[in-house]
């Protein structure tokens, strides 16, 4: 297959020039519908590129676009309609000098959210994970927790989510992104004047009464329990702030869960 090309070019108002550009590509591009192939004939998806990865001296892979930081310090353009824009920043000399880049400190990918640009990967220091529920009035249920069980608390609102891990809705849990050393840190508040009972909290790999879980008894007033807890999790480990309220259902007005990734291995 043959795509011709007529790139018209005008030296001054009185020349005019045609080019003929012909580019042979049979065999290496396919359209199929909506679909684009890359050493494929039946895309699967929007872009689908086959490599050959039993040709030793191709050098399969897909580059995204290089720049250093200081020359995206230098860009105005993007917007939320950028959102999900991929590029890999080649040297941070110079440091950040806006807003939209303050979060990168080292060379690597980093993709854009339509405000800042975050990291691809999960970095050791960095906050990885951000979530919450409720507004902040301790006067309002948020949401209602069965009695006398290890139940695990929704978290609806997702802040920050960088470098890999998996948040599910539907089970309200996270998945780990890479192994190694996390800072937990969550909280739970109870309806101000709940009566006074016996609660356990604890983020961990599954709803049980665990030594790095805590138990504490509420005051029946305005009250909330904090919780930390420093711990190494293997990649894929699935994460989930959990309660116990012991004889009666918890109405909880907020809660909050936020993981630190302290070092990797």
């Amino acid at each position: 297959m043959y795509l011709i090309y007529h790139i018209f070019a005008a030296a001054n108002f009185h020349v005019m020039k045609r080019i003929f550009l012909f580019i042979s590509i049979s065999g290496i591009i396919s359209i199929s519908g909506q679909n684009v192939g890359i050493n494929t004939t039946t895309p699967l998806t929007t872009l689908d590129i086959n490599g050959t990865p039993t040709a030793a001296s191709a050098t399969d892979g897909l580059r995204a676009p290089r720049i250093t930081l200081s020359q995206l310090n230098s860009k105005t353009g993007y917007s939320t309609t950028h959102e999900g824009a991929i590029i890999y920043v080649t040297s941070v000399s110079g440091g950040s000098t806006i807003p939209a880049t303050a979060k990168i400190s080292s060379v690597g990918y980093y993709y854009f959210n339509g405000s800042i640009w975050q990291s691809l990967v999960a970095k050791a220091g960095s906050v990885v994970f951000i979530a919450s529920l409720g507004s902040g009035n301790g006067s309002a249920s948020s949401a209602t927790i069965p009695a006398s069980a290890f139940n695990t608390v929704p978290l609806p609102a997702v802040a920050q989510n960088i470098g890999g891990g998996i948040w599910s809705v539907a089970n309200n849990t996270y998945t780990i992104p890479v192994s190694g050393t996390y800072l937990i840190k969550s909280s739970i508040r109870l309806v101000d004047g709940s009566t006074g009972r016996n609660m356990f909290q604890a983020v961990h790999t599954a709803n049980s009464d665990i030594p790095e879980g805590i138990w504490q008894t509420n005051s029946g007033n305005r009250w909330t329990m904090l919780y930390n807890r420093i711990a190494y999790f293997n990649r894929n480990d699935v994460l989930r702030l959990y309660i116990y309220s012991d004889g009666q259902v918890a109405n909880i007005s907020d809660a909050s869960l936020n993981i630190v990734l302290l070092g990797d291995n």
